[in-house]
């Protein structure tokens, strides 16, 4: 069974904070996916919403996503600067992919 974790992320801030929210999520994810656990980081902007942003993360193993939550730079950038900005957060914890099966025409 696939043991990987899948975190994604629904983030805003305010208006005037959007651009600085986003060169930061980006600064978070480059030090993410130089982590040994993780095995993607991906940042998307929202084109209705400039101030919306969500996150895909996807770590090896619920250990990995918890060695990332316990990392320095998840505490200086995530917690220290990340949330200051954030106004809104939804962040959902996900495992074990599942088959879809195709649409039916």
């Amino acid at each position: 069974m696939d043991s990987q974790v899948v975190v994604i992320a629904d983030v805003s801030s305010s208006p005037e904070n959007a651009d600085e929210l986003g060169a930061v999520l980006q600064e978070l994810g480059a030090a993410c996916r130089k982590e040994p656990g993780c095995k993607s980081y991906e940042v998307f902007r929202s084109l209705d919403q400039p101030e919306r942003y969500v996150s895909i993360e996807k770590y090896i193993d619920a250990d990995a996503f918890a060695a990332h939550r316990e990392s320095e730079y998840f505490r200086e950038i995530g917690l220290g600067r990340v949330m200051p900005l954030t106004v809104t957060r939804d962040v959902q914890m996900h495992t074990s992919s599942i088959p879809v099966p195709p649409k039916v025409t």
